[in-house]
């Protein structure tokens, strides 16, 4: 009876041991396993050979613009980066339908470049690091810039391709005044105007999203001389009050060459040298508006960029190369953004 107790105490023994033992081997077990997911978490995705292209990094696929009236934004679809004045393709975004279509019809982003050209010389071309062809749909944004380094020497440029083609290439010259427009803010919130290295508190001149303007800069006159005693009520405006800042727009007529001017100075003054190079003697703006227009004639940079851009499109056969000021169909609003912008969604 005493060896039988003995003999169901050893076995109980040798099940506990094997018990113990099967515990250490799950741990050992477990313990790889919860490594290697930490080291998946850890490592990039894949992104495909994008990654080892040298060219600029290309935007992300685009998401829907909560500021488009039907959620939808622009539809990126093909960037190039530039070789001295030529298109270099850096990659075509995946698309379909009609953005497909405008992707595929290269002849097209190159039609729309050589009126880039007519436009930019090629010493300010220097400044655009690359260049987007997307298609606006509707999001109402016909074109946009926004500078790729920090320090302001660089830009992107991007253009609505379906808006160039909108009644036929460049109708009634309404493209082209978008260029000029865009053009506008490359010239006037470049490191030649801006200095990007010193905050807003610490500004003495007006501050633009990208930087402190330096005190000669086009911004800075504009700003001094045109919008600093009505700074406070414009600022105390909601940017989505639309009727409110249409208020101000109609209270200060007088001082704005088109509606959208009065988005903010920075659109103010891209607006001002659109309609100082394609103004036509029948294009009548208010007494400080035209002061305005006057402070350009007496930048010699400015004169010499409106003559080249008259001369190298005077010989276009077409019915207009560019819309007069006043008549470009995106100046007829005032924008929704009034400050601390990157004029990636206010040039519309």
């Amino acid at each position: 009876m005493k060896h039988l107790q003995k003999l169901r105490w050893l076995l109980l023994l040798l099940l506990l041991i094997g018990i113990a033992q099967s515990c250490e081997k799950d741990e050992i077990i477990v313990s790889p396993v919860a490594d290697t997911t930490e080291t998946k978490d850890d490592t990039p995705p894949n992104t495909g050979s994008d990654n080892d292209n040298p060219e600029p990094t290309p935007d992300p696929e685009p998401t829907p613009d909560p500021d488009s009236s039907d959620g939808e934004a622009e539809t990126d679809i093909t960037l190039y980066t530039l070789e001295g004045d030529n298109l270099k393709k850096v990659r075509d975004y995946e698309v379909s339908g009609s953005a497909l279509e405008l992707q595929q019809d290269v002849a097209k982003h190159e039609e729309v470049w050589n009126l880039v050209k007519k436009i930019i010389p090629s010493n300010y071309l220097a400044k655009i690091s690359d260049f987007m062809i997307y298609e606006g749909g509707q999001s109402g944004i016909a074109g946009y810039v926004f500078n790729t380094k920090e320090d302001l020497t660089k830009w992107r440029l991007g253009l609505a391709i379906d808006y160039a083609y909108e009644g036929g290439f460049n109708s009634d010259g309404q493209f082209a005044y978008t260029v000029i427009h865009e053009f506008g803010h490359i010239l006037t919130l470049d490191n030649t105007q801006l200095d990007s290295s010193i905050g807003e508190a610490s500004c003495q001149n007006y501050f633009v999203g990208e930087g402190c303007a330096k005190k000669e800069a086009y911004i800075n006159e504009l700003f001094s001389n045109h919008w600093s005693d009505i700074w406070s009520e414009y600022n105390n405006i909601d940017e989505e009050d639309f009727s409110a800042l249409d208020a101000f727009y109609e209270k200060y007529k007088d001082r704005f060459v088109t509606p959208y001017s009065a988005t903010n100075p920075a659109e103010d003054i891209a607006e001002v040298f659109a309609t100082f190079v394609t103004r036509s003697n029948t294009f009548q703006v208010g007494e400080k508006a035209e002061a305005k227009m006057q402070s350009l004639q007496n930048k010699n940079e400015l004169v010499a960029l409106k003559d080249f851009i008259l001369q190298n499109t005077r010989s276009s056969k077409r019915r207009a190369f560019f819309s007069k000021g006043g008549s470009w169909k995106h100046g007829k609003h005032v924008g929704k953004s009034k400050k601390g912008c990157t004029h990636r969604r206010t040039t519309s």
